[in-house]
């Protein structure tokens, strides 16, 4: 074989590799196009590890009328008191979770229920494994992917009303794996995103729970709580605006993700004044065809996304349309009551409320 038919072959073997590797490439190309949105996201995010440990305490809520209230709650700090709401957990879609449930201190233990409660965890939106009770001295992992982005939240499943009635809940948020302004595709960009815990509580059967436990009185029938205080995020009006977390703070133009999380026994109707809002998503899954409200039922249990445009300065009320739920204890104004600032660029708003606290950033 001649030099230049050794030469022409070469150049004939390196030609059909070049096109062999171009082929594949838009193969693969071709591929990763047509795979769902869940599974696009999964490839564009190397899934990680995410560890939580939650513990549980007692705390007692301080509301504005005098109020106190024994709760019992999630903490991840094992030397705090309980939250109400427990602390948010934030994750990525396609990360591995590890959430392991610590019963080292259960503030239920005493002379008078020496075996204490016992816990579980469950959580709404994903198949976590059926447990016995954790017993105090005890702890186990829960071990799941967090597959699908939304919104969801965790809460004991022993003693469900008891135990939901006391506080043991909280929030869990898989975000976007691709977009961190984006929930899902092909829904609004956002600024800022809240997420607010709606709850309630019957002050009296907290006290005769606390009765039955310390002092030794009757056992508190749970069955048909008859709650008289109504929390975002564990807090009552006029307390929703002492925290920019609790209320709805931003500039002008700007575009707010809401997500509400219905964790009590009672049917709530979110309403904003000055604004309809899109919502986008329940129960932790996009909606087909999203659609305008200016006033949401929310049953217990169930989880609403929603976008806000707010393009008017100003101050607007969002709070439950059922007139008890907006009380302390039937004193009016109160309970599920906040605000949605919005200001001028520079900070400044046509109506003031100096008692509140804000955040603009």
């Amino acid at each position: 074989m001649g030099k230049r038919t050794r030469k022409r072959l070469m150049l004939a073997v390196t030609l059909l590799c070049i096109a062999l590797l171009i082929a594949v490439v838009l193969a693969i190309r071709d591929q990763t196009s047509a795979l769902p949105a869940s599974a696009a996201a999964s490839r564009a995010h190397a899934p990680e590890v995410r560890n939580f440990t939650l513990y549980v305490r007692d705390n007692v809520l301080k509301l504005p009328d005098g109020a106190q209230i024994h709760v019992l709650g999630y903490t991840n700090d094992p030397h705090g008191r309980a939250q109400v709401p427990g602390p948010t957990l934030v994750t990525t879609q396609g990360d591995i979770v590890n959430l392991t449930l610590v019963n080292d201190e259960d503030p239920t233990k005493t002379k008078y229920n020496p075996a204490g409660d016992g816990y579980d965890l469950a959580m709404d939106g994903f198949n976590l494994p059926d447990t016995s009770p954790i017993k105090a001295g005890q702890r186990f992992t829960y071990h799941f992917v967090a597959a699908n982005v939304g919104t969801y939240w965790y809460h004991s499943r022993v003693d469900a009303v008891q135990h939901r009635q006391m506080g043991l809940y909280g929030a869990f948020l898989v975000q976007s794996a691709t977009d961190v302004t984006t929930e899902y595709p092909n829904t609004p960009s956002f600024n800022k995103q809240y997420t607010f815990v709606l709850s309630d509580m019957d002050s009296v059967e907290h006290q005769q729970e606390y009765d039955a436990l310390h002092n030794g009185g009757p056992a508190v029938n749970w069955s048909d709580p008859l709650s008289n205080y109504f929390f975002i995020n564990g807090k009552v009006y006029p307390d929703t605006m002492m925290d920019a977390g609790d209320s709805i703070n931003a500039t002008i133009g700007q575009v707010v993700l809401v997500r509400m999380i219905n964790a009590g026994s009672e049917v709530h109707m979110m309403h904003t004044h000055g604004f309809h809002f899109l919502v986008i998503a329940a129960n932790g899954r996009q909606l087909d065809q999203p659609y305008y409200k200016d006033t949401l039922l929310v049953d217990p249990g169930a989880r609403y996304d929603i976008i806000l445009r707010l393009n008017q300065v100003g101050r607007y009320m969002f709070h439950d349309h059922i007139d008890e739920n907006i009380t302390n204890d039937g004193a009016y104004p109160g309970g599920m009551i906040t605000m949605i600032n919005v200001n001028n660029p520079d900070g400044t708003n046509p109506a003031p409320m100096p008692m509140m606290a804000t955040a603009t950033k």
